[in-house]
């Protein structure tokens, strides 16, 4: 009985294996054709977005993600969150993000003003001018970056000592200084604008529809190659016995 059951599980372990293999080529087949229709979602969403005057928060809040506005506010001269890890051209470096105020009552809305070289064993902080008056800015409403897969936790902000780094731009600790009121939505900061410190164009997504259809094609190039060796195989051995 145990013999029968070895050989048993000795012939149907490949025809598992293949059909499995084909299960998960054919899932992450689809899962990049979802991708795909996610980002041309977004891409029509930043081309189709509306252009606004942002007043006070209550515009703020209610403007649709990516569209274009237009601010009047202060920066904050001071209080920074450098996000860490960004490179440019393998350059390393830093995102700015600098709080803007719209009046003195409201929280701030904090400004992604570009990238920044930044050396971490340079011994000081990289040097970005702020102005102290009022500045009109233009630029698209974002969600804040993401921060996908996480290794620990982001660090608390010291209040006491400014800019602070983030190796991640977590929302939550940035609320526990500026407010529970604070935005989960950024200003991508206009690349032509004086305060924009790289003056690259923000990208509208990171990878293309194109590129995950293609992925999507080669997952189901993968699947239908399996399937043929699979049939082949079986077929071998039929015949043979």
């Amino acid at each position: 009985m145990a013999r029968v059951i070895k050989t048993s599980i000795l012939h149907g372990t490949p025809h598992f294996v293949a059909i499995l293999m084909i299960w998960a080529s054919l899932e992450l087949s689809a899962w990049q054709s979802d991708r795909a229709d996610q980002k041309a979602d977004l891409i029509d969403q930043w081309e189709n977005a509306p252009q606004l005057m942002i007043q006070d928060l209550e515009d703020w809040t209610g403007a649709p993600t990516y569209a274009q506005v237009e601010l009047t506010g202060r920066f904050e001269p001071i209080r920074h969150v450098l996000l860490d890890n960004q490179t440019r051209q393998n350059h390393p470096g830093v995102h700015v993000y600098s709080p803007v105020l719209l009046g003195e009552d409201q929280p701030p809305i904090f400004v992604n003003r570009g990238w920044q070289p930044w050396l971490r064993y340079a011994g000081q902080w990289p040097d970005y001018p702020t102005p102290s008056e009022p500045v009109t800015l233009t630029g698209r409403i974002a969600p804040a970056p993401n921060v996908g897969f996480q290794l620990g936790e982001a660090a608390p902000l010291n209040r006491d000592q400014w800019p602070n780094l983030m190796t991640y731009f977590d929302i939550d600790q940035i609320r526990l200084v500026f407010g529970s009121q604070v935005s989960d939505h950024i200003l991508l900061l206009d690349p032509t604008s004086p305060y924009h410190l790289s003056k690259d164009p923000w990208p509208r997504v990171n990878m293309s529809p194109d590129r995950h259809r293609a992925y999507a094609f080669q997952w189901q190039a993968i699947a239908l190659a399996i399937l043929v060796i699979w049939i082949a195989l079986s077929f071998r051995v039929y015949r043979s016995k």
